[in-house]
């Protein structure tokens, strides 16, 4: 996990560092910013730098948006990046103005600092070259860009297609997701990766990107994150599928404990009906009577009752719509916002269910 954070405008020094400390102690450990923004304005600049050594201090890996003017200005070139290194630069996302034979030097620089392509651009054709020119994959790293202005963002096609290229040299995979509560110039319309994150809940889109197996890192591109999405992110587990849901008035006490239990499981010889818990039968000690048995909308949760003999107690999740069944209670659904996040769990994954009022 990680955040981003800017120099100039409203962003001072002293809010970039209170910023950083909220977030270091949460337990984020990646900071992106940009010498690219700050070009032309040698304040500006010093305060980017600054911020780097700040939050170098907290252990965090830096990750900065250069150019070759960048270069100039800090004093490094394509074999030493020491000025970088002084700073307490991490790695380096080389965004435009680097060929496939610099890129390929840069990754054996002394000063172990990481090289990062831009994922959203990057071809297949183009990485190949960067490794006949001797680049060194280990040390390279690809980040998708972000978009600011609105319907300019990546489809998930090509999001996904993208990164599976990537990932199959063996690449580490960043992207970004926005924020609701505090949004960067100069639209203020959010920093997301892909279009459909802009207006979603920063939780939802981390949730997006983690399930899909797809990323090793996620970014919020916007500065400032609040409190809450910090710590919604942050409790995101991409082992588990959470999913927000609506209970219908009237289940048993029970039926609310299988509901709620500390996790699920689909089974692995996986049905396209339905989401199989696993383990929820165990859990029906004692009778469940039938309760709400109407027809079976998709998304919806369904309890078997005490009609279907052994499989009382079982969690279902309807994929598809089917008809009513007087052995089958229906109790619940999942929350709309949440529908895409069934579509993560297949054989043998694990899942949660969350009242969507916490």
């Amino acid at each position: 996990m990680g955040i981003s954070v800017y120099s100039g405008d409203c962003y001072t020094i002293r809010a970039n560092m209170e910023y950083i400390d909220m977030a270091s102690s949460f337990g984020v450990t990646r900071l992106f910013t940009s010498f690219n923004v700050a070009m032309g304005n040698r304040l500006a600049f010093d305060e980017v730098v600054h911020i780097v050594k700040y939050a170098k201090s907290k252990d965090m890996d830096v990750m900065v948006d250069v150019s070759p003017e960048a270069f100039k200005l800090v004093g490094a070139d394509i074999v030493d990046l020491g000025p970088f290194y002084q700073m307490g630069v991490s790695a380096i996302r080389c965004d435009y103005g680097f060929d496939a034979q610099a890129i390929a030097v840069m990754s054996s620089n002394a000063a172990g600092i990481d090289i990062v392509i831009n994922a959203s651009t990057a071809t297949a054709g183009w990485v190949e070259e960067i490794i006949r020119a001797g680049g060194k994959v280990e040390n390279i790293r690809a980040c998708h860009n972000f978009y600011p202005r609105p319907y300019t963002g990546l489809s998930k096609g090509f999001f996904a297609e993208k990164t599976a290229m990537l990932k199959s040299y063996g690449l580490e995979v960043a992207a970004f997701i926005p924020s609701q509560a505090g949004k960067r110039g100069p639209l203020y319309e959010g920093l997301p990766t892909i279009e459909d994150h802009r207006v979603k809940s920063p939780v939802l889109a981390a949730k997006d990107l983690a399930y899909s197996g797809m990323v090793d890192a996620v970014y919020f591109g916007d500065a400032y994150a609040s409190y809450e999405e910090l710590k919604g992110i942050l409790s995101v587990d991409p082992h588990v599928v959470e999913l927000e849901v609506q209970i219908f008035e009237g289940i048993s006490d029970i039926e609310r404990e299988i509901l709620f239990l500390s996790h699920h499981l689909n089974r692995m010889d996986a049905s396209e009906y339905v989401i199989r818990s696993s383990i929820s039968r165990s859990k029906a000690i004692s009778p469940i009577s039938p309760f709400n048995c109407i027809a079976r909308d998709s998304n919806v949760i369904t309890i078997d009752n005490e009609k279907m003999g052994r499989y009382m107690g079982e969690l279902q999740i309807v994929k598809r719509p089917l008809p009513r069944d007087h052995r089958v209670n229906v109790v619940g659904k999942v929350d709309d916002s949440n529908g895409f996040l069934l579509d993560y769990i297949g054989p043998g994954t694990k899942f949660k269910l969350i009242r969507k009022d916490g």
